[in-house]
């Protein structure tokens, strides 16, 4: 991928990408005036239906593109038109790390974001944990289910966004891990794991973090 040919042209781009088991299918958001940053999102399981089309991945989507920050968002190994299978985010992650070194190194100004939702926020956590990034954003982090301390350091700056009446992932758990972490935890009263009818607040809550880390 050449990031160049397409931030002249705002706007969504379908992708077919090379990834360490095949094709991995990408969409790339391009605001109409894009800044000097990028933004790699991750999706739900892919075993129960995560997609780069997820409503909270493309809120993710929509609120960098409102913010000036190009994004892109992949289907993640055997989902939609990629390749390969599902390997539990190792796979997944080398995957991400390989797009986001290759853009990094073609635009080494731009400051990197990473943002993922649920067993998304499990790779874009793997992934931020070995490159430089200017922000890594969690939405519902299954921190009962992986292990968010597999990397020191830890990413930082890391923001967690949670709902507190998660019924997928338990939000103890989550405030819990964030306490322990010393992680800024954005919490949602009244909220659900898939955010049903608080998408427009996560989507400003999104784009405030970004204002206050000053991304880009």
């Amino acid at each position: 991928m050449q990031p160049d040919v397409y931030l002249t042209q705002p706007g969504e781009h379908a992708l077919s990408l090379e990834g360490g088991a095949g094709v991995i299918e990408a969409v790339l958001t391009v605001p109409p005036e894009p800044r000097a940053a990028v933004a790699f999102l991750g999706h739900p399981n892919s075993l129960q239906g995560g997609s780069m089309q997820n409503k909270v991945v493309t809120t993710m989507a929509r609120a960098f593109r409102d913010a000036g920050v190009p994004s892109l968002r992949l289907n993640f190994r055997g989902v939609g038109r990629s390749e390969g299978v599902y390997d539990n985010g190792i796979g997944e992650s080398e995957d991400l790390l390989a797009l986001a070194r290759h853009w990094q190194e073609e635009r080494p100004g731009d400051k990197t974001v990473f943002a993922g939702f649920s067993f998304g926020s499990w790779v874009t956590y793997r992934v931020a944990a070995r490159l430089p990034h200017a922000q890594l954003f969690s939405i519902a982090p299954p921190v009962d289910r992986y292990d968010f301390k597999t990397f020191t350091p830890a990413p930082s700056p890391w923001d967690v966004f949670m709902g507190d009446a998660d019924e997928v992932v338990d939000f103890a758990e989550v405030e819990a891990f964030c306490t322990q972490e010393n992680l800024p935890l954005h919490r949602f009263q009244g909220t659900g794991h898939f955010f049903h009818g608080k998408l427009l607040l996560l989507r400003d809550a999104i784009a405030a973090t970004l204002a206050q880390r000053d991304i880009p």
